[in-house]
């Protein structure tokens, strides 16, 4: 990496407008990039993540997550990675297999008091602390409300 920092125009791919943008490779590298990759005005990346994190606070409200708190820079994110997580419970719950319907009853209960609990987190900044959350983390969270629940 250079030292130098070059600055460039380029031209917001939605509305057209030109603003500068600070480069710090090398100037054919810097030139390359500033003709090839599509670049959005502060404007309309806002309004691209607004209406991003609109839809998927629609989505989760559906199915009873409340409305996050915090920043909107915060709340975007997080209601982002709420959905990731979300998707990882919702394929837990389709990959399990049960021996008989008293399994998957007792299954049913723990997936739906393991959601209760996360829908109590309305701070983005949960979300966002606990974001590398996988499927195992689910899985054993689960495993242990269904322990409680015998």
């Amino acid at each position: 990496m250079t030292d130098e920092i070059y600055k460039y125009d380029v031209r917001c791919s939605t509305c057209r407008q030109t603003f500068k943008v600070e480069l710090f490779e090398s100037h054919e590298k810097n030139l390359f990039l500033a003709d090839k990759k599509d670049w959005y005005c502060e404007k309309c990346k806002k309004e691209y993540f607004d209406q991003q994190t609109a839809a998927l606070t629609k989505t989760q409200k559906a199915i009873g997550f409340p409305e996050l708190e915090g920043t909107p820079k915060m709340i975007s994110w997080a209601a982002k990675i709420r959905g990731d997580l979300i998707k990882k419970v919702d394929y837990l719950k389709q990959s399990l297999t049960f021996e008989s319907d008293d399994e998957k009853k007792l299954s049913d209960k723990a997936f739906d008091m393991f959601m209760k609990e996360w829908q109590k987190n309305i701070e983005a900044k949960w979300w966002i602390d606990n974001r590398q959350i996988n499927v195992r983390d689910i899985s054993k969270g689960i495993g242990e409300i269904s322990d409680s629940i015998k």
